[in-house]
């Protein structure tokens, strides 16, 4: 008979640390630029911070993003295990799965604004060297 191992309980990721468990020993806020720098977590928080008619649904992300639903899922799952997302899951035929921005998650809203702002402002192609300096 082969032992198993007990189930780990999921928890939700702590962006005070990094991957390997230890606190971070730059910029406080380098784990969540980690979390948002994953390739579609800002469209996702744009579209569900902007949504006027409330939750949104699964499908209707995925159609409006174009992503594959194993990324979307994958992304949103990760925003709710950070409390960024509410998930709520009725039970229909077919299977409906609506999420909502967190109050947590709208505190961020006036963060992207800043920097909507900025990079209107700005742009990040690089520039080239200055002469005599090097």
């Amino acid at each position: 008979m082969v032992a198993r191992k007990p189930a780990r309980a999921s928890r939700a990721p702590d962006l005070t640390r990094d991957a390997r468990g230890a606190a971070p020993t730059g910029c406080g806020i380098t784990p969540l630029f980690a979390l948002l720098g994953k390739s579609h977590v800002l469209d996702i928080l744009y579209v569900v911070l902007h949504e006027e008619a409330g939750p949104i649904r699964f499908v209707d992300l995925q159609r409006r993003l174009r992503m594959s639903p194993n990324t979307l899922s994958e992304r949103l799952k990760g925003l709710v295990e950070v409390g960024l997302l509410s998930r709520t899951v009725f039970r229909e035929i077919p299977p409906r799965v609506d999420y909502e921005a967190t109050d947590k998650a709208r505190e961020l809203d006036s963060v992207f604004e800043g920097l909507q702002a900025w990079a209107k402002r700005h742009t990040l192609r690089a520039e080239p060297p200055v002469a005599g300096t090097a």
